[in-house]
């Protein structure tokens, strides 16, 4: 049972918040769809921004498969230790984004990619927030991975 809850726990955290670094990058080609040259690539960000976007949710539930697994594990780790606690706090930093600035956002410029227009002021700024926010959740899962992997005391 500790296997199946560690990797369900590790793909949910890979596919989140891989699905959160994609948005990202479409988000930062999004900021400029119409300099020259880029027909290809906004048609794409166009595309991209069409589809639901929904690996992301699997954020969340990535501390509940953690502390599920860490409850029925043999090893010694507890809820108690720095590094849980440091993860789950991790974690919560990287879901208030997902919640508060990435998915609305990728909300706008998916709708602005429904009705087909381009790079309003609005969207540019969408655009920018996703891309740095999309970075920014991207950087504190690899926080919560170094102390996944390292379980420091």
């Amino acid at each position: 049972m500790y296997d199946a809850l560690v990797a369900l726990h590790v793909l949910c955290a890979l596919v989140g918040f891989g699905a959160v670094g994609l948005s990202g990058l479409y988000g930062a080609a999004a900021r400029a769809p119409d300099r020259p040259g880029r027909w290809e690539r906004a048609e794409e960000t166009r595309r991209y921004f069409q589809s639901r976007g929904l690996a992301e949710w699997l954020i969340l539930p990535v501390p509940f498969l953690g502390a599920a697994a860490l409850a029925v594990g043999h090893k010694s780790p507890e809820f108690a230790d720095a590094w849980v606690i440091g993860g789950a706090a991790v974690w919560a930093g990287a879901a208030t984004l997902l919640l508060l600035v990435v998915r609305p956002a990728e909300r706008r410029l998916r709708a602005a990619a429904r009705g087909g227009s381009n790079a309003a002021p609005q969207q540019v700024g969408a655009a920018r927030r996703l891309a740095w926010s999309a970075g920014v959740s991207d950087a504190l899962f690899v926080v919560a991975l170094a102390l996944m992997v390292s379980q420091p005391a």
